[in-house]
């Protein structure tokens, strides 16, 4: 059993889901995984803005003694379905997404693929 986090390993404002998940973790003795779902490895056309949010995200996973996990995948939700299965997460932590037009967020994409562990949305100062 474990903790997961999943986050976009080039946003700056993913301390609080990777916060939350590592809080979850320690409470149950169990390891956190941060999963990030990338296009492609490695990074292609990563501004000076995207490289300071990864090495923060980087820096802080360390500091916080966690698991970063990158995975290849084009549907993010499908791909974070099979990785979190894959190191067995009771407990997915992930950001308040935003919906763009009809679209469904990624949480939502998640829970319609059924997922058999909780996924806990968590919203930060930005998305509310």
């Amino acid at each position: 059993m474990s903790v997961g986090a999943a986050i976009r390993i080039t946003s700056a404002s993913e301390d609080v889901v990777i916060r939350h998940a590592a809080e979850l973790a320690k409470s149950q003795g169990v390891p956190c995984y941060i999963i990030s779902i990338v296009r492609s490895l490695p990074y292609h056309a990563v501004t000076p803005d995207d490289e300071d949010a990864v090495r923060h995200n980087l820096e802080l996973i360390a500091d916080l003694r966690l698991s970063p996990v990158m995975q290849e995948g084009d549907e993010i939700a499908q791909t974070l379905l099979d990785v979190a299965r894959g190191f067995a997460v009771r407990t997915l932590f992930l950001q308040n997404g935003s919906r763009h037009g009809r679209g469904r967020t990624i949480a939502e994409k998640l829970l319609y693929l059924d997922p058999p562990f909780d996924v806990v949305v968590v919203g930060t100062a930005a998305n509310g």
